[in-house]
């Protein structure tokens, strides 16, 4: 349960697409902003810039599923990710 006006600044919750809604590999836990969260619109963004329809998201506890990359900020930080060098180089 989201209580929006309890929530201090900057608090983040977290939450994916609810079973059904689409296969598994796309169910990845998504970090949304709290106040986020209390806007009205169809659409909710969450950090790694994925707006998802907000009927379709499941609100989930930190440390459920499988977390999505961009909105743990591995990616878009400014650090060069490379790839694994290849064996034998």
């Amino acid at each position: 349960m989201i209580i929006q006006d309890s929530a201090p600044p900057g608090a983040l919750v977290v939450g994916r697409l609810a079973r059904g809604t689409a296969g598994e590999s796309r169910r990845v836990v998504h970090v949304f902003p709290a106040d986020a969260v209390a806007d009205t619109g169809e659409l909710i963004t969450g950090r790694c810039g994925e707006a998802l329809t907000r009927a379709d998201v499941e609100w989930v506890r930190p440390g459920t599923g499988m977390p999505c990359e961009g909105c743990l900020g591995l990616q878009g930080t400014g650090m060069a990710r490379y790839p694994r060098p290849e064996v034998g180089v």
